[in-house]
């Protein structure tokens, strides 16, 4: 895939989270999880510089971990990525957590 289409990807909007009796499962929206089915391992770099965005690093994660085979847990996190699904079914991901996601993709990239 192309960095432009990674881009593309990754603009897309925001990750859709379900709570399923096997934990989390995300859906990227349908014109993005199209372009991400063509994602490879060529695109690493591209999803890793978008780690440092609030705006795509969720995006970036959940390529990333289909890329890495993953994920390696669902719940009560899905893959390290802490997901609030709040009563009225509406989600949320604190920012805050971007960086140790970003450092734990890094790492991940290192030992490859």
């Amino acid at each position: 895939m192309s960095a432009e289409a990674v881009a593309l990807a990754l603009a897309g909007g925001a990750v859709d989270w379900d709570g399923t009796d096997l934990g989390l499962l995300p859906r990227l929206p349908a014109e993005e999880e199209g372009r991400a089915v063509d994602v490879d391992q060529g695109d690493v770099p591209a999803l890793l510089d978008a780690l440092d965005s609030t705006e795509t690093f969720v995006t970036a994660h959940v390529l990333l971990t289909r890329l890495a085979g993953g994920p390696n847990e669902t719940f009560p996190t899905w893959n390290g990525l802490a997901v609030e699904i709040r009563a009225d079914g509406s989600t949320h991901v604190d920012p805050a957590q971007r960086p140790a996601v970003a450092e734990r993709w890094r790492r991940w990239r290192a030992e490859q």
